[in-house]
């Protein structure tokens, strides 16, 4: 999965900078995508750098740990938090890029192609109800392409998704 994640560093940080260019959106302060490793129930979660960075951070995360995961792995729609002001520090919970960064919402999205479940996306916004109809129907659109860069990181490396 190492090498999921190694081959998933350009092309995603290449994604993110198209959409924080979208009109709009300089509300949005972080962005991390967490991989799932079937084989092992794992989640392979790292934040998605702005720059040219250092080999991500990654945060391991065992499904079973964290039933909501579970849960939102099975739906269709993105799970919203309109103020994470309401629930305290949550650092804990964040990959290691985004501690500190204080969104005060986010989005959370389940990446399934073709009916396979390939992890999730998030995004932090800076302002709270940041995630209405308009930003959400274009970051679903962005997770789409989230889960492509999947895909195609699963078949470069041989690892099977």
């Amino acid at each position: 999965m190492d090498q999921v994640v190694a081959w998933l560093d350009e092309p995603t940080r290449r994604l993110r900078q198209m959409l924080c260019e979208v009109p709009g959106f300089a509300p949005l302060a972080h962005i991390s995508l967490s991989v799932h490793d079937a084989a092992q129930d794992m989640l392979w979660a790292f934040t998605v750098a702005e720059a040219d960075a250092a080999v991500p951070e990654v945060q391991l995360v065992g499904m079973a740990e964290v039933p909501s995961l579970v849960l939102l792995a099975d739906e269709t729609q993105p799970r919203i938090v309109a103020d994470l002001a309401e629930f305290g520090d949550a650092n804990r919970y964040r990959p290691p890029g985004a501690r500190g960064l204080a969104p005060r919402s986010c989005m959370t999205v389940p990446i399934r192609v073709d009916g396979e479940f390939l992890g999730f996306v998030m995004f932090g916004a800076s302002v709270p109800n940041f995630f209405g109809t308009t930003a959400q129907d274009i970051l679903e659109t962005y997770a789409e392409a989230f889960g492509i860069l999947i895909t195609r990181a699963f078949d470069a490396t041989a690892i099977p998704s």
